[in-house]
């Protein structure tokens, strides 16, 4: 394990329940060079309004997958900016796919992207920035 990915064994998102037993406990998957994927089930206890999947969780695993990201490329970055777009309600019991991907960088500065999708179709999308920490 890598130091950049090691300094982030206790992310509430993505860590394992034996380092952050209250970790939402995602785990990434490379599909290629800067881009990468995950699935996540809504279950009761992430709800905001009653059924539906509270929007800051939404917002974290989009972060998450963008900043996994960069660490498959074994590059320390911290978020500088997040915009989250919701364009349509997840549902509790819905199987969500997480997709991030890497768009570009200048000076240090990394653009990347996100969404969130039940069954193909686009409910929540993200842009990014992150700022090189090295």
């Amino acid at each position: 394990m890598s130091a950049v990915v090691g300094s982030h064994v206790m992310c509430a998102v993505c860590s394992t329940p034996e380092n952050n037993f209250y970790s939402l406990g995602m785990n990434f998957t490379v599909v290629s060079d800067g881009k990468v994927t995950g699935y996540f089930i809504v279950e009761p206890r992430h709800q905001g309004y009653l059924g539906l999947l509270h929007g800051g969780i939404a917002s974290s695993l989009l972060d998450a997958a963008m900043t996994h990201c960069l660490l498959q490329q074994d590059i320390p970055a911290l978020t500088a900016q997040l915009d989250v777009r919701f364009h349509h309600p997840i549902k509790v019991g819905d199987r969500v796919t997480v997709i991030g991907q890497c768009e570009g960088e200048r000076r240090g500065l990394y653009s990347l992207s996100a969404q969130l999708q039940v069954s193909r179709e686009c409910r929540v999308s993200a842009k990014g920035r992150f700022l090189c920490k090295k």
